[in-house]
C-alpha cells in the first residue's frame, strides 16, 4: 500500500492554514492575548483544528506502514517511523488535545498561550518529517499525485467525447432539443473544472504561484502553455464564467463556441504534461 499523495496535501493544507492563523495569535503580548476571551476561544478552535488534520495523516501512515496505534500513540509512534527526532516530544500535542479538545472545559488563557508559544512548531516539524520520509520511500519528489491527474484527464477527455456527440448532431438539432443544450452545459463545465484542478495540482510543482482563480492563464504566462494558446484560453475562462453566472446561454451561442473551443482542452493537456515531465527530469538530475 502506498501513501495517497491528495490525502496527505488536502490535511497538511488544513493544517497550514491553522497554523498561520495560530501564528498570527501568538504574535499578540500575552497580555492582550489572555485580555480578550475571543483570543483563546479561537486558539483552541485552530488547535483542534489543527490536531485533527495531522491525525488524518497519522492515521493514514500508520495503515500504511503498518502500525498498530491509538489515538493516543499515533504521533509518536509515527513520527519514530518517519524519522521524526525525539518523537515523544509529540505526545505533549496528544495529551494536551485529548485534555481540552472539548471547548466548554475551562482552560486558562495564559496557559493556552504558553504552550502553543512551546508547542506549536511541532505540527511543522511533523508535517516536514512526514513529506521528507514519503518522497523519499516513493521517489515522487515533487508530490504529484498521478491519481489524480488521471482521473481529472479521464474527466476532461469523456466530457469531451459527449460534448462533441451533441454537436454532431447539427446546429439545428442543438439549438431545438434541450436534452443536447443541457448536456452540453454540463460537461464543458465539468472539463473545464478538471482542466483547472490539474492545472491548481500541477502549478507549486511547476514552481508557479497562482494569484487568481485564473490558473490556466498563469500557467501561461509563466511558460508552460503555448502563447498561441491565449486567445482560447479567455475564451474558454469566459464561457465558463457565463455559464456559472448565467444559466440561460443562447443555444446557437453555446453551439458556436462549444465548436471552436472543444479541440483546445487536449492541447492543453499535452502541454502540462510536457511540462512536469522536464521538471521531473530536472529533479532527478539533482
Amino acid at each position: 500500500m502506498k501513501p495517497k499523495i491528495s490525502l496527505i496535501l488536502e490535511a497538511f493544507g488544513s493544517l497550514e492554514k491553522a497554523y498561520v492563523e495560530l501564528k498570527k495569535l501568538l504574535q499578540l503580548p500575552k497580555e492582550e492575548f489572555v485580555k480578550r476571551e475571543r483570543n483563546a476561544e479561537r486558539a483552541r478552535a485552530l488547535f483542534n483544528f489543527a490536531f485533527e488534520s495531522t491525525m488524518r495523516v497519522c492515521r493514514h501512515l500508520s495503515t500504511v506502514l503498518g502500525l498498530k496505534t491509538s489515538g493516543k500513540d499515533c504521533l509518536e509512534k509515527v513520527g519514530r517511523a518517519v524519522g521524526f527526532p525525539e518523537p515523544e516530544r509529540l505526545n505533549a500535542l496528544t495529551e494536551f488535545y485529548l485534555s481540552y479538545r472539548d471547548l466548554s472545559k475551562p482552560l486558562e488563557p495564559d496557559r493556552l498561550y504558553d504552550f502553543l508559544q512551546e508547542h506549536l512548531p511541532l505540527f511543522k516539524e511533523f508535517a516536514r518529517s512526514v513529506v521528507e520520509f514519503v518522497k523519499k520511500t516513493t521517489g515522487n519528489y515533487l508530490l504529484v499525485d498521478y491519481d489524480l491527474l488521471n482521473e481529472k484527464a479521464r474527466h476532461v477527455k469523456e466530457s469531451l467525447k459527449r460534448i462533441e456527440f451533441v454537436l454532431s448532431q447539427g446546429k439545428e438539432a442543438f439549438s431545438s432539443t434541450p436534452m443536447y443544450y443541457d448536456r452540453a452545459k454540463y460537461f464543458y463545465q465539468v472539463a473545464y473544472d478538471a482542466l483547472t484542478e490539474i492545472c491548481r495540482h500541477l502549478a507549486p510543482k511547476l514552481r508557479v504561484k497562482v494569484r487568481t482563480e485564473d490558473c490556466l492563464s498563469e500557467l501561461l504566462r509563466a511558460g508552460h502553455l503555448d502563447p498561441a494558446l491565449a486567445p482560447k484560453l479567455q475564451k474558454m475562462k469566459a464561457l465558463k464564467d457565463l455559464l456559472t453566472t448565467s444559466w440561460e446561454v443562447p443555444p446557437e451561442r453555446l453551439y458556436d463556441e462549444l465548436t471552436e473551443l472543444k479541440d483546445a482542452f487536449l492541447p492543453v493537456l499535452r502541454q502540462l504534461a510536457e511540462s512536469l515531465k522536464k521538471r521531473l527530469k530536472e529533479t532527478q538530475a539533482r
